[in-house]
């Protein structure tokens, strides 16, 4: 086993980041972080956590995470990993990255409750494209009670955001939500991606939903997942129309141009 050279510093294998300005608050930069495979979220999420802290910038116990993702991404954590999560809390950034890559489960489908487990995240408000509209809790190591909102309509995902009062935000986007079917590269024919004028009109920063969080926003994370993409090819198709919808090719936010 070989320790990582920068242990304090290192980013996980297959993630892109890049430090950009704060949407609603001009006085701080946050992180944009591109991932291939979802789980590394839980990283990034952890990391921007200890930073809010560090800085007295959270304003409330944990950030509402903000996801859009085809699959229901809630496997919850057995109690075996819940005890090893335990060790985390104190991991350097090299022993988090080594860790979600080794332990979690491959399907990249239990990182959101592992992170809801060491309160790194709040309540959890998801738009998706599979199973009805739920609402369940789930509780964490310290007892603190998550709320977990699923919805399938736009509309009513957006009303209910913005019904909230939330002072923290990760929002998370995985791509493989812009598919029709399930994406599966194992499964050919049984995919296709949404076209450009449809993913538009989920990601556009006029809308009262992106309105509302971007003011917001502590983080944001993109998975590519082209696994669940039918493809790297699809998935950088989507990836392209979504970066575009939010930034421009300085990779400054669009909506703060307009102003």
């Amino acid at each position: 086993m070989f320790d990582n050279k920068e242990p304090l510093k290192c980013d996980p294998p297959g993630t892109f980041r890049e430090v950009i300005a704060h949407p609603g608050r001009h006085d701080r930069a946050i992180e944009k972080a591109v991932i291939m495979e979802h789980r590394f979220a839980f990283f990034f999420w952890m990391k921007w956590k200890r930073e809010l802290e560090k800085r007295n910038w959270l304003e409330q116990p944990a950030p509402t995470l903000v996801t859009i993702d085809w699959h229901r991404d809630l496997a919850p954590p057995p109690d075996d990993q819940k005890k090893r999560l335990m060790k985390l809390k104190d991991a350097n950034l090299s022993d988090i990255s080594n860790y979600v890559w080794a332990q979690f489960e491959q399907t990249n489908d239990g990182h959101i409750l592992c992170a809801a487990w060491l309160n790194l995240i709040g309540d959890i408000i998801l738009l998706k494209n599979s199973a009805g509209e739920m609402q369940e809790s789930f509780s964490d190591a310290g007892g603190n009670n998550h709320t977990i909102f699923e919805f399938r309509e736009y509309n009513r995902f957006e009303d209910f955001v913005c019904s909230r009062n939330d002072q923290n935000i990760f929002l998370d986007i995985d791509l493989d939500y812009f598919i029709h079917g399930k994406g599966n590269v194992f499964y050919p024919g049984t995919f296709e991606p949404y076209s450009e004028e449809e993913i538009k009109s989920v990601v556009d920063y006029g809308h009262p939903v992106f309105k509302h969080i971007l003011p917001n926003i502590d983080g944001l994370t993109l998975a590519q997942e082209p696994s669940y993409c039918g493809g790297i090819v699809n998935s950088c198709y989507i990836m392209k129309i979504v970066n575009e919808q939010l930034f421009d090719e300085q990779n400054d936010w669009k909506h703060l141009k307009e102003k």
